[in-house]
């Protein structure tokens, strides 16, 4: 016969000790499963990437010029990806367009054609933008604003998005700042 080594109380005492961590995990898993889905429900830029309904707070309307026309437009486009109401700076994320004074004249012209995709795009139809509050901000101040409107048979027609598609701007962070000058 074989003794058991002399701290080891046996099969029974094993089994046991594995309920006692399971009923553990039954009582956090599903806390933080909880805690996960309340994160990504709170977190507008996962529950887009996840296809999820964003909560919609202002419907903003048409009216937009460009902000270096003649007078001053309380709603205006600043280029490819950045737009004002009233005081606030709004800058669609995920994106980065050309900048209007560019390193070289290709750059500056891809920067006109983003400003005027935008300002169309914006004109066109009424669109969706996330909470004021609820959305971060850049190093300048600038909202972080997701920008969609919906379709007629009830697609979200993402602006960032199109505006990549269209060869206007392309997704920021991917592989460093690209170079509108080829």
């Amino acid at each position: 016969m074989v003794r058991p080594a002399r701290f080891d109380r046996g099969p029974a005492a094993r089994r046991n000790r594995w309920k006692r961590i399971w009923r553990s995990l039954r009582i956090i898993l599903p806390l933080l499963l909880i805690l996960a889905a309340w994160q990504v429900w709170n977190q507008p830029r996962l529950r887009a990437m996840l296809g999820l309904e964003q909560e919609a707070s202002e419907l903003v309307t048409g009216g937009f010029a460009l902000c270096d026309a003649p007078g001053y437009a309380s709603r205006c486009v600043v280029d490819g990806d950045t737009f004002r109401i009233n005081n606030r700076r709004i800058r669609i994320q995920g994106i980065d367009a050309p900048e209007r004074e560019g390193q070289c004249v290709a750059e500056t012209q891809a920067a006109a054609r983003a400003t005027r995709a935008l300002n169309d795009w914006l004109n066109e139809a009424p669109f969706h933008m996330l909470p004021e509050g609820t959305v971060p901000r850049d190093r300048y101040g600038r909202e972080l604003q997701s920008v969609w409107r919906m379709d007629a048979d009830g697609r979200r027609q993402d602006l960032a998005r199109m505006l990549v598609r269209a060869g206007h701007a392309a997704d920021y962070g991917r592989g460093g700042k690209p170079d509108w000058c080829r």
